[in-house]
């Protein structure tokens, strides 16, 4: 693992801030100071010290969802300087996404620090619903949907049998909910691109069993003890 990396999993700063303390000669592993980005160190073995303190990746678990705005990145950092989805939660625990929203998709996002069940979260074998609500051009017909929820295997994108259904339809465009269990880049849009409708807007309302529901855009929650038992209980 990259040393800011680990750093910043242990809740010393952002990744990018640890960057600043290991280019400043504040950083020590093994009692060495280390000023080289991207040193990698074994977090099992290595032991990592800023500004004398040692760090550890044990501590409070943290499990909140935030309502993702436009124009906001489903990251920790952005190198281009835009408004991340960290930038609207509380600094007083270092969290991260699971998974990713696209910068104009809207919806929820899974923030935490337990490493361990985010992985779990993203990992295919455990198939965990994400429902979307998605507005498309035109309206899709029986053998178009039909072909969403039998999955698609085509090119690079292989998916699983989505389930769908329409919940408007007006002249020009629709309105629908899918749910699919996977998490492939831009996987909803390509799966309506392929049956010939282009989505216009997009929104996640659902992880599991975690919801949305009225949570106002820009806010975020944590995570009530019956959510975090469901979550914990994937393992």
């Amino acid at each position: 693992m990259r040393l800011q990396k680990y750093m910043a999993h242990c809740g010393a700063a952002s990744r990018r801030k640890c960057e600043e303390f290991i280019q400043e000669g504040l950083v020590k592993v093994n009692d060495k100071v280390v000023t080289e980005l991207g040193t990698k160190i074994d977090p099992n073995v290595d032991r990592v010290y800023l500004d004398g303190k040692r760090l550890t990746l044990e501590g409070k678990k943290v499990y909140m969802i935030l309502n993702k705005p436009i124009g906001v990145v489903t990251s920790a950092s952005d190198e281009k300087d835009r408004p991340t989805v960290t930038d609207l939660v509380p600094d007083d625990y270092r969290v991260y996404p699971v998974g990713r929203l696209d910068i104009d998709t809207t919806g929820l996002v899974f923030l935490t620090n337990d490493g361990q069940l985010a992985n779990i979260m993203m990992h295919p074998r455990y198939k965990i619903g994400k429902k979307y609500i998605v507005t498309v051009d035109g309206t899709p017909n029986a053998r178009e949907l039909s072909i969403l929820r039998e999955g698609l295997d085509i090119r690079d994108l292989k998916t699983s049998p989505a389930n769908v259904r329409i919940l408007k339809s007006f002249k020009q465009d629709s309105i629908l909910e899918i749910e699919i269990f996977e998490g492939q880049n831009h996987q909803v849009k390509r799966m309506f691109d392929y049956i010939g409708h282009k989505v216009k807007k997009l929104k996640r309302i659902s992880i599991g069993e975690i919801q949305l529901l009225d949570l106002e855009p820009g806010n975020y929650r944590y995570l009530s003890e019956k959510e975090v038992k469901y979550l914990k209980g994937l393992k």
